[in-house]
C-alpha cells in the first residue's frame, strides 16, 4: 500500500507538470502571435506600440524553459520563419482549415439563430418566469383567495394574479353575440404581453371589495347552520391513491373507525355540516353556526375499511402501500361501516338539484345585490335556474377587445376607442360555491378603451373586480410570477405537489431547446466532415514538410537540439496553423451567417415581418471552436513530429 502511494504522487506530479507545460505553451503561442501582429500595426501608432510592449513582457514571463535546452520562444520564432518561407503551402493549409471551421461555425450559428428566433416568437424573458395554475381534480382544490394567499407565501414567488373566464353576451346595433370574457387585472394583462395597437389597457388591479357592508357571498347561504345538519345527497369520488380517515362523528376529535380509499365508480352519501378543518379549498370553512363558529363540510356514508398498520405487500395480499391492511369480518368479507369523512381530496357532486333561484337562501340578506328571479316559482321551474344580479357600483365598466371582436361586430379599428357595448356576463356553477347555480349580470354599458392585435378567438377583457362583483369566489386560473426563471421549476413542483396543475411557456421552450440541440448535433456532424478533409490536408502538408526538411532536422540534432525539442518544433507549426485557421474560419462563418440574415431580413421587411437574425454564436461556442482548431492542429502534427524524433542525425547528413 505504501509503495502504491509513493508511485501515485509522481504520477500526479507528472500529470500536473504536463498539463501546465501544454497550456502555458498554447498561451505563449497565442500571445506571440498577437505580439507579431501588434508590432506590425504599432510601427506608426504609439498606443499599439505600448500594447505590443505589454504583450512582449507577458511572452517573456511565460518563457520559463529549461536553461539547458532551447527556449520555447525560440521554437515559436523558428516555426513562424519556416511557415513564412513556404507561404503558398502555409496559406493553402490554413485556408483549408479555415473553410472546414467556417462550415461548422456557419451551420451551428444557423442552428442557434433559428432557436433564438423561434423562442423569441414563442416567449419573452418575463414569460419564462411565469406559470399558469389551474384547479385540481377534487372540489377542495379550487382556486380561491385563500389559495392565492398560500401561493404567495411560497419562496421565490413575487406575485399571484388571478383570472376569471366567463361567457359574455354582447348587444351592439340590434345584434347579440356570445363572446368569451376574461376578468383580469391590469398587471395580468401586462405580464401576458398584451400590447394595445389602439388606446390603452385599463389600470384596475383591484381584486376584492370592501366587504364591510357587502351581502353574503353568492353560493353560501346566509341561513345559519348546525353541526350534523344535512346539506343534501351527493356522489363522492376520492382522489386516486389517497386514504382518508373515517370517523364516528363529523369532528376531528371523534374516534377513527378506520381508513377508506377510492373504489370503482362513485360512492353515494349525504353531505352534512361538521367541525371545521384545514383544507386547500373552501370545504373546511364553508359555513358557520348562529354563534359564529366556523363549520366544514363532511360526507356521511357507508365505507369499506382499512386499518393503518405496517405490513409487507409480498407476505399479505391484503396489504396496500406497505401501511394499510384490509379489515375483514369473520366470513372473510371486507368490513363496512357508517361514518363521516371530511371533504378533503375528494369531489362531492349533488345528485339532485331541487333549488329555487340557484338554491340560495336570502332570508337574512338585505344587501346591495338585488336578486331577480328568472325561473318560474312553480314546480315546473328549470333544473338550473338563473339568478340575475347587477354589477357593483364600484365596477370600472371599461373593456379591452381584440381585433376579432371588432371584426365580429363590424367596428372599424380606428373608430373603436370610446365605443360603448351592452355587455351581460354569465357565470356557471363551477366558479361559485354551488355547482348547480348560474348567475347572469344585468346588461351594462362598457366603454372600449383599448384594442389588441390578436385575431384569433374573439375575446373581451374586463377589470377583474367587475366579474368578482357577481359573487364569484373561485377563479379559472392564476398566474404565478417568480423572481428568477431558474426558480420556476421548484415553485411549480411545490404547487403541483399540493394537487394543482401548472402550465408554462417554459415547457414549450424546453421542447424547442431539445429539438434544436438535436438539429445542431446533425449540423455539427456535417461540419466535421469538412473539418476532417481539412485535417487530412494539414497532415499531408506537415508530412511533406518533414520529408523536405530531413537534412534540416539532422543538422539541428547534430548541433545539440534534443528529440523532444524537434517534436515541439513541428507541433508548434501545426498548432499555429490550426489556431490561425480557427480564427479565420470563425470570422468567415459568422460573416456568411450575418450576410444571409441581411438577405432574409430584406425579404421579410418587404412583407412587413421586420428584421430577422438567423445567425447567433454564444461566447462559449467561440472558445470551443478555437480549442477545437488547436486540438486538430496538434492531432494532425503529432505523427509527423514523432517521426521527426526518430530521424538519425548521422543518416540525415549522410544521405540528404
Amino acid at each position: 500500500m505504501k509503495t502504491l502511494k509513493r508511485n501515485k504522487k509522481p504520477i500526479l506530479k507528472t500529470l500536473w507538470r504536463s498539463t501546465y507545460e501544454i497550456s502555458s505553451f498554447v498561451i505563449l503561442t497565442i500571445l506571440y502571435s498577437f505580439t507579431l501582429l501588434l508590432n506590425r500595426l504599432g510601427q506608426k501608432n504609439r498606443v499599439l506600440r505600448s500594447v505590443s510592449e505589454k504583450f512582449d513582457s507577458w511572452v517573456k514571463s511565460l518563457d520559463k524553459a529549461d536553461k539547458s535546452g532551447v527556449s520555447r520562444l525560440y521554437l515559436i520564432e523558428i516555426s513562424f520563419k519556416n511557415m513564412a518561407a513556404k507561404k503558398t503551402r502555409t496559406i493553402v493549409t490554413i485556408g483549408g482549415m479555415a473553410i472546414g471551421i467556417s462550415f461548422i461555425v456557419f451551420l451551428v450559428s444557423i442552428g442557434y439563430g433559428l432557436q433564438q428566433l423561434v423562442i423569441s416568437r414563442v416567449a419573452r424573458l418575463d414569460e419564462l418566469k411565469q406559470a399558469e395554475v389551474v384547479p385540481g381534480l377534487s372540489a377542495d382544490l379550487s382556486l380561491t383567495d385563500a389559495t392565492l394567499a398560500k401561493f404567495k407565501q411560497i419562496t421565490n414567488v413575487t406575485d399571484v394574479l388571478p383570472l376569471i373566464a366567463v361567457v359574455g353576451r354582447v348587444s351592439y346595433q340590434n345584434s347579440v353575440s356570445d363572446i368569451a370574457v376574461y376578468g383580469a387585472t391590469a398587471d395580468y394583462l401586462k405580464y401576458s404581453a398584451l400590447q394595445p395597437v389602439k388606446g390603452n389597457l385599463f389600470e384596475s388591479n383591484t381584486t376584492a371589495f370592501d366587504t364591510t357592508n357587502m351581502p353574503p357571498v353568492l353560493g353560501v347561504s346566509s341561513v345559519t347552520r348546525e353541526v350534523g345538519e344535512e346539506i343534501g345527497d351527493v356522489e363522492i369520488s376520492i382522489t386516486q391513491g389517497v386514504f382518508l380517515k373515517v370517523r364516528e362523528e363529523p369532528s376531528t376529535d371523534s374516534p377513527i373507525i378506520g381508513y377508506t380509499k377510492r373504489i370503482e365508480g362513485n360512492t353515494d352519501g349525504v353531505e352534512v355540516w361538521g367541525e371545521n378543518f384545514e383544507s386547500n379549498g373552501e370545504a373546511g370553512q364553508a359555513g358557520e353556526t348562529a354563534g359564529g363558529v366556523p363549520l366544514g363540510k363532511w360526507v356521511k356514508s357507508t365505507y369499506l375499511l382499512w386499518d393503518k398498520t405496517p405490513c409487507n405487500i409480498e407476505e399479505s395480499g391484503d396489504c396496500e402501500d406497505g401501511e394499510y391492511m384490509v379489515v375483514r369480518e369473520e366470513d372473510n368479507t371486507q368490513t363496512q361501516a357508517e361514518g363521516f369523512v371530511a371533504e378533503i381530496s375528494m369531489t362531492a357532486t349533488p345528485r339532485e338539484i331541487v333549488s329555487q333561484v340557484l338554491g340560495v337562501s336570502t332570508d337574512e340578506t338585505d344587501g346591495s345585490l338585488p336578486v331577480v328571479e328568472i325561473a318560474s316559482e312553480s314546480a315546473s321551474a328549470n333544473e338550473q335556474d338563473i339568478e340575475k344580479v347587477d354589477i357593483n357600483s364600484e365596477a370600472k365598466k371599461q373593456i379591452v377587445v381584440n381585433r376579432s371582436v371588432l371584426q365580429l361586430l363590424n367596428i372599424s379599428e380606428n373608430e373603436a376607442i370610446g365605443r360603448e357595448l351592452d355587455l351581460a356576463m354569465v357565470v356557471v356553477g363551477e366558479l361559485l360555491d354551488d355547482p348547480s347555480k348560474r348567475v347572469e349580470s344585468a346588461p351594462l354599458k362598457y366603454t372600449i378603451v383599448g384594442v389588441i392585435a390578436d385575431e384569433g378567438t374573439p375575446i373581451i377583457y374586463v377589470p377583474f373586480i367587475d366579474v368578482r362583483s357577481m359573487g364569484v369566489n373561485k377563479f379559472s386560473q392564476t398566474k404565478v410570477i417568480v423572481d428568477d426563471k431558474s426558480n420556476l421549476i421548484k415553485v411549480r413542483s411545490t404547487i403541483e405537489s399540493a394537487g394543482y396543475g401548472t402550465v408554462s411557456v417554459a415547457d414549450t421552450v424546453a421542447q424547442i431547446d431539445s429539438l434544436f440541440a438535436n438539429f445542431r448535433l446533425i449540423l455539427s456532424i456535417l461540419g466535421m466532415v469538412a473539418l476532417s478533409v481539412a485535417a487530412l490536408g494539414m497532415f499531408n502538408t506537415l508530412t511533406v514538410s518533414l520529408l523536405e526538411r530531413t537534412r534540416e532536422v539532422g543538422l539541428m540534432k547534430a548541433m545539440g537540439m534534443k528529440s523532444d525539442e524537434v517534436k515541439s518544433l513541428f507541433l508548434t507549426e501545426s498548432m499555429i496553423m490550426g489556431l490561425y485557421g480557427g480564427i479565420l474560419g470563425l470570422v468567415l462563418g459568422l460573416l456568411v451567417g450575418k450576410v444571409l440574415s441581411v438577405v432574409l431580413s430584406a425579404l421579410s421587411i418587404v412583407k412587413g415581418v421586420g428584421f430577422v437574425d438567423i445567425s447567433y454564436v454564444p461566447p462559449i461556442f467561440v472558445i470551443a471552436v478555437l480549442f477545437l482548431s488547436m486540438l486538430v492542429g496538434i492531432a494532425t502534427g503529432y505523427f509527423p513530429a514523432k517521426r521527426a524524433t526518430k530521424i538519425s542525425a548521422l543518416n540525415a547528413l549522410r544521405y540528404e
